[in-house]
């Protein structure tokens, strides 16, 4: 079974990764997807649970399909 905190690691791991490939900054990210720096900063160490809107609003500001969370998650579960 999967955890929620797990699951909200994973998701951490790669919202930051990505933006990190993308170069950015939390302070740029954060601007961009019109959230907190302090958020950005509490979802990469899996400390808050992402909404779907937020994730949509995540996904506009990397230029990522939305998709591509779920995708590298699954990926980052099944190797850990």
């Amino acid at each position: 079974m999967i955890s929620l905190i797990k699951l909200d690691a994973a998701f951490g791991k790669t919202l930051r990764k990505r933006r990190l490939a993308k170069l950015l900054t939390q302070e740029v990210l954060a601007t961009e997807a019109n959230l907190s720096r302090a958020y950005i900063s509490d979802l990469e160490m899996g400390k808050k649970d992402p909404s779907l809107f937020t994730i949509f609003k995540l996904s506009d500001a990397l230029k990522v399909k939305p998709s591509f969370f779920i995708e590298e998650i699954e990926q980052v579960i099944s190797i850990s």
